[in-house]
């Protein structure tokens, strides 16, 4: 983030509806058409005489001089026709990032006047739709009309006006009650008090007091000066599951069904959900035919981890963990990565577990790892990042061994380096076995949890058809055995007869008492508890 210098900021207020223009009728409230009218007549939001001096269009209004040596000043472009925003879809929004697109280089900073009610999914939605965005985006409005002697419409709207004007902040925010929160982080959580929105894992990234507070460290860093791109092929056919106790499987099964794409569900605590085995049999039904279903907690604040073996059910089931991200950012990124053409369901899944936009707080791990810089590996790792594009074929050969090795020296962050290269972690090695293999050799539950996190087959099998979970079991590593055990992992008839003593001495004296649903032949229905 950085302060303007420019003597004149030139901003775009793009004004859809909402409560903030509203005027009463009857009783109720309806749109309000001229909110630059109505705020030509307050000086708090245009200087007459100055524009008058400037010989502004009758359609472009000027702030007051916050600093002696800065003007702000904007012009309001009503949407035809004005919305309550609870009528607002995808459509509307890319339409809204499509106008700041066209008007993207006549502005300094744009501000988008939007009803409360869904402001926080307008807020995430822009935030995927627009990349490598190097201006501001601010969505405002309020809970009271600007009309009433009482209301936040004006503080909102002025204070979302100089933000814009007077910072530069590449990224989508919302203000509201002098407080300046990312856009994929907010979400709504009062219907009456003029403290209507909260950022419950991210601190606001600015808040205005007497003093203007700005928490730079968290504000998004430019990356070059790449041209801003407008993703319109948002997928629409995206849902929300909220899980509830007694939830049935048909009900499951029914929401599941297509045109659905993508669903984001809803669980218990940090990421738990029913083990009941029909329900998790229609979990899995749905991400093997290709369903992707991200899990999201309903708590206000925390993240998914897989502490419960409840929590790693779902992960066996397909599932992609999506941390700390509320529903709203959770929805809007489900919609853009199903959107984005040409992806395998893995690298879709791979795209998801990754931070895009500031949407979400991927977890530190909490096992001492080798140093990336001090390692080999970390080297090797180092060397790889640095190569060019046109090196792509020679990265890509590279990667798969690359992470195995990082899985089987339980190189943590080795292995998050190469994802956030976009690596798919899922590859064989030139030996025939993937990082989770390696990592399930090795007894490295960390890098086994990282792993079926992101979305990797806990039944893959390698070049000899051995499964992981067979590969823990030889080595008698427990904790990775309950892993993978929760996560629905499965050994095949001829494992099972060859795991069997094995098995018994790695569970001790009680081998069905670990964690996760009870281990059954791949491929088969729902069964009674194996009797392992």
């Amino acid at each position: 983030m950085a302060r303007a210098v420019e003597p004149e900021r030139r901003l775009l207020a793009i004004y859809t509806g909402g409560t903030i223009g509203m005027r009463s009728e009857r009783g109720v409230l309806v749109p309000g058409r001229g909110l630059a009218n109505v705020l030509r007549t307050l000086p708090m939001f245009h200087d007459k005489e100055h524009a008058r001096a400037c010989s502004l269009p009758e359609d472009t209004l000027v702030l007051p001089p916050a600093r002696p040596d800065q003007r702000v000043i904007y012009t309001v472009l009503e949407c035809q026709p004005l919305f309550d925003s609870s009528d607002m879809t995808i459509t509307e929004w890319v339409q809204i990032a499509q106008t700041i697109e066209r008007h993207y280089e006549q502005y300094h900073g744009f501000v988008v006047i939007h009803g409360t009610d869904t402001m926080a999914f307008a807020a995430s939605v822009l935030s995927f739709v627009l990349e490598n965005l190097q201006k501001t985006v601010i969505l405002t409005g309020a809970q009271v009309p600007i009309h009433a002697l009482w209301n936040d419409g004006r503080e909102n709207l002025l204070g979302a006006l100089l933000m814009a004007g007077q910072y530069v902040i590449p990224e989508v925010c919302l203000f509201f009650q002098n407080q300046l929160f990312r856009g994929t982080r907010v979400t709504k959580v009062d219907t009456r008090r003029f403290a209507a929105f909260c950022s419950p894992n991210l601190p606001p990234l600015a808040v205005v007091g007497a003093d203007v507070i700005i928490n730079r460290e968290l504000v998004r860093k430019v990356r070059g000066k790449e041209r801003l791109v407008v993703h319109s092929t948002m997928e629409r056919d995206v849902g929300l599951l909220r899980l509830y106790p007694g939830i049935p499987a048909t009900l499951v099964r029914a929401f599941l069904q297509p045109p659905l794409k993508g669903v984001v569900m809803e669980t218990f605590g940090s990421g738990n959900g029913p083990t009941k085995p029909d329900l998790l049999w229609e979990l899995r039904a749905a991400t093997e035919r290709g369903l992707v279903i991200l899990n999201c907690t309903h708590c206000l604040q925390g993240t998914v981890t897989s502490d419960y073996a409840a929590g790693m059910a779902t992960v066996g089931a397909g599932i992609v963990s999506g941390f700390d991200m509320t529903s709203e950012a959770a929805l809007a990124k489900l919609s853009y990565v199903l959107g984005q053409p040409g992806l395998s369901l893995h690298s879709r899944k791979e795209l998801l577990a990754r931070d895009l936009r500031g949407e979400m707080t991927l977890p530190v791990a909490d096992e001492c790892q080798p140093s990336l810089q001090s390692s080999t590996l970390g080297l090797g790792v180092a060397q790889l990042l640095s190569l060019s594009q046109q090196a792509d074929a020679v990265r890509d050969a590279l990667t798969p061994s690359l992470a195995c090795a990082a899985a089987r020296a339980g190189d943590l962050e080795a292995l998050r380096a190469l994802a956030e290269l976009g690596s798919d972690l899922s590859l064989e090695d030139f030996n025939g076995q993937t990082p989770l293999h390696a990592a399930a050799r090795g007894g490295h539950a960390g890098v086994v949890t990282m792993l079926l996190q992101r979305g990797v087959d806990a039944n893959a099998r390698d070049k000899d058809g051995l499964s992981p979970l067979l590969l823990a079991i030889r080595g008698r590593h427990r904790s990775v055995i309950g892993l993978l055990r929760a996560a629905g992992a499965c050994l095949s008839p001829q494992e099972l007869e060859d795991a069997g003593t094995e098995l018994c001495r790695a569970g001790g004296s009680r081998p069905c008492s670990q964690p996760g649903p009870p281990m059954q032949p791949a491929g088969s229905s729902p069964p009674p508890p194996c009797p392992l």
